[in-house]
């Protein structure tokens, strides 16, 4: 298999065809203009980090008018210096926070910048009046970083609850760890402070029980009270049992009993591996802001005033932006308008429509004025708002561990009751048989699990990222494993966004002076032969000029010598670039799959799986494409509405469905599948709710993925028979009397650090040793099943 070339610039995968080491034109942007503003040392402080791939979409012309609004608002506090909290889409390492800080050096007025990369979030400290805020995101946007308005509380507020209970637990582990430490190197009961020692300790074990063990138990009664059994329940069984007979001991005067200081680092360690699940989990998920061509309100023409989507009923007039989605069904007012409908069915093409026709919920205003409408129906009843809230189930219930961990549970109990009902009936005291019971519940909590899954989660994560994949869905790698079916849309996920030239040198061809014409031309427009000449050029230089549109007809400027550039109808192509009426170009788009399309539906039906295409695009379209990836006519369907994929996808779902789709019209079906993805295309929502999104520009990550899951499978396979070797063990060992609280204190980080010893083996081997077979591989020994023997 040949090996792939990394980009120069992010580190993505470099598709097949590009010859120039870059993943696509923003990134070759990007990185000449690094070099050329002296900022080259930027790849320096990267090191190996991989980076998010820079779309020439990216670097379009951009409204900041809503962060122009924010910092007003801000400056009218009346402060000599003023704060301003933002997200920020494309950080990635500590090399981007360093250009961060150097970019808002330079622009006036800025005080200090402070960049979250852990949250996606940046502060700004500038002086109203002086600095310019849409100026620096403007510079900022040239370099491949997006800024926006600032996350909502929810999911900093779960990821800080957390952390701050990890930190309480692990200073109160300490506590208790320093003051039971004597006691284990021959304390006499009778020493002086043995009282205080013993009441610190139990202070600082019942402190850990409130803040970080009630996490636990938590989330343990509340799948109890749903029928559900997780890894929370045998870990509260766990802490329960050692804190009550800790408690009871202390009381008691019992010695055996005590496991106070087990019980404050066992919380401790749950909360450390939990919050690490969950930190790479969040971080992705603030990777990409919320799409901003959604709006949250609209402007009501008559009163001049704004008001929320909610607010929009039958019959009210209202506005919309360029570049910003009809949020209801409407009737149009302005005279015309140019819209998209790719959300709706997948096809690109622009649409014209008059004054009093009809425009659909979900359509988007490529033009380049605002539109006026008639609400044919209420927010509640539109189809976007119900595409929008529609939302994939949070949890993920595996039956089978489920199953496996309610026979876990009651083995444990009746051997740990039985083991101390024999031996308090042997004659044994009461305190003696009871700690017996209480150390096998302890013991047999399965503590290791609790840190090594999470590793396993990071170290799939970190390698998915490396194919420009994130991962935003703890349950994705076992979903993964259980796929058979892999579905696809067409538009924007087996081919690319916007069409591409046909003939590429058409470009390359004109003068420099009729390419930054033609760039100025495209850069602020949406139509989808203005985005597909933008990617086509990338960024560069503009003329200082504005541009009309003549909607249906297309774009024009007059340069600084009264030049009209015009791009608009051809009879012979798609557009046409013409300078004072004389022709220079004409240029003919044509659909083009993803990098190595074919390739990867081949090995992924080479491993067993089933691959189909779900369009809502035209017949003649989806067959030409379904042609060249090898797929037969039962493979494919074309013109569905969301509702009939959604139906199609659940009629057929065993569970075992993938789903890859970037539209409005892919939602319904994204929650019908088992796990679903998303690519980055610059206007979707739906990488806020897919299990995973990728940025990258080629379709190889999805086997990539798959052999991802494998890995973390087979690690977290091992680490469960270490564990059940480990609880057979140990077990024996309590009911022969021989595990005390010094040996559980023991024994409880080594069973970790040996089960993340063996994580970490398990993906170093399967990355050194090349344990997965490659595709053509896989084709050799048969399919699935060849691969599973391979591996």
């Amino acid at each position: 298999m040949k090996e792939t070339t990394a980009c120069a610039h992010c580190g993505c995968p470099v598709p097949q065809g590009r010859e120039d080491g870059f993943c696509c034109a923003g990134c070759v942007y990007v990185h000449d203009l690094l070099h050329a503003q002296g900022f080259d040392h930027f790849y320096d402080l990267k090191g190996g980090n991989a980076l998010s791939p820079v779309p020439p979409q990216a670097l379009r012309e951009r409204d900041y008018a809503w962060l122009q609004q924010l910092a007003a608002q801000t400056a009218q506090a009346g402060g000599e210096t003023e704060e301003l909290r933002l997200a920020l889409q494309g950080i990635s390492c500590v090399g981007c926070v360093w250009l961060i800080e150097k970019i808002f050096a330079r622009h006036p007025g800025g005080l200090r910048v402070n960049v979250d990369v852990v949250h996606g979030e940046m502060t700004l400290l500038f002086q109203p009046g002086v600095f310019d805020a849409a100026a620096f995101a403007r510079d900022m946007q040239g370099f491949g970083y997006l800024v926006g308005p600032p996350h909502e509380g929810g999911e900093r507020k779960q990821s800080s609850g957390l952390e701050r209970r990890m930190g309480v637990c692990g200073a109160f582990a300490m506590n208790a760890m320093a003051f039971s430490l004597p006691a284990y190197f021959g304390m006499p009961p009778d020493f002086a402070f043995a009282a205080w020692f013993d009441m610190i300790a139990a202070a600082s074990a019942t402190l850990a029980m409130l803040v970080g063990g009630s996490y636990f138990i938590e989330k343990a009664w509340r799948g109890l009270q749903a029928g559900a059994l997780h890894i929370d329940t045998p870990i509260a069984l766990g802490i329960i049992a050692a804190y009550a007979g800790s408690l009871g001991g202390w009381l008691a005067g019992v010695e055996g009993l005590k496991y106070f200081d087990f019980v404050a680092i066992f919380i401790f360690l749950m909360l450390a591996g939990r919050w690490a699940q969950q930190a790479a989990v969040e971080r992705n998920r603030r990777k990409l802001m919320r799409d901003t061509s959604i709006p949250e309100s609209v402007m009501l023409p008559e009163s001049g005033r704004t008001a929320p989507l909610s607010a929009l009923k039958q019959g009210a007039r209202f506005a919309i932006k360029p570049g910003q989605s009809i949020p209801v069904a409407c009737r149009l007012l302005s005279p015309r308008a140019s819209v998209s409908l790719e959300w709706i069915n997948g096809e690109s093409e622009a649409r014209q429509r008059e004054e009093g026709q009809m425009l659909p919920s979900g359509a988007l205003n490529i033009g380049a004025r605002s539109l006026e409408a008639e609400a044919l129906e209420g927010w509640q009843e539109s189809t976007l708002r119900r595409l929008l809230e529609a939302r994939r189930p949070g949890d993920f219930r595996d039956l089978r561990l489920e199953r496996l961990l309610r026979w876990y549970l009651g083995i444990v109990i009746v051997i740990g009751a039985a083991g101390g009902l024999t031996w308090w009936l042997r004659g044994a005291e009461a305190a003696r048989a009871l700690q017996v019971m209480i150390s096998i519940f302890v013991v047999s909590c399965p503590c290791a699990l609790g840190v090594a899954v999470p590793l396993a989660e990071e170290l799939a994560a970190a390698r998915a990222e490396k194919s420009g994949v994130f991962v935003r869905a703890l349950a994705l790698w076992k979903r993964l494993t259980r796929a058979r079916r892999v579905i696809f849309d067409k538009t924007g996920t087996l081919t690319l966004e916007n069409p591409v030239l046909a003939d590429a040198l058409t470009v390359s061809k004109l003068s420099t002076e009729s390419r930054i014409a033609l760039r100025t031309l495209v850069t602020g427009n949406l139509h989808p032969v203005s985005r597909s000449l933008f990617d086509a050029l990338g960024p560069g230089r503009v003329l200082d000029a504005e541009v009309r549109e003549d909607i249906g007809f297309g774009l024009s400027l007059a340069d600084d010598k009264n030049r009209i550039w015009s791009l608009g109808r051809s009879p012979a192509a798609d557009a046409r670039l013409a300078c004072d009426g004389v022709p220079l170009a004409d240029f003919c788009f044509r659909d083009q799959m993803r990098a190595e399309s074919i390739e990867e539906v081949g090995a992924l039906r080479a491993r067993g799986l089933s691959v189909h295409i779900l369009s809502g695009d035209r017949e003649e379209k989806v067959a030409g494409i379904a042609a060249r990836l090898g797929l037969e006519k039962e493979h494919w369907l074309a013109r569905m509405t969301p509702e009939q994929k959604a139906r199609w996808v659940a009629g057929r779902d065993r569970d075992d469905t993938l789903y890859i789709g970037d539209g409005a019209n892919d939602s319904l079906a994204f929650d019908a599948a088992l796990c679903a993805g998303s690519p980055v295309t610059g206007r979707s929502f739906l990488e806020q709710k897919a299990d995973f999104f990728f940025l990258g520009h080629s379709l190889r990550f999805v086997s990539a993925l798959l052999d991802i899951a494998r890995v973390h499978q087979r690690a977290t396979r091992r680490v469960f028979a270490f564990s059940v070797s480990y609880n057979i063990i140990t077990v024996i060992a309590g009911l022969m009397g021989h595990l005390s609280p010094l040996a559980a204190a023991i024994l409880m980080p080594l069973s970790s650090v040996a089960t993340l010893s063996l994580v970490a083996f398990t993906f170093r081997v399967s990355k050194a040793g090349r344990m997965l077979p490659a595709p053509s591989a896989v084709r050799r020994q048969g399919g699935l099943e060849g691969s599973l023997a391979a591996a």
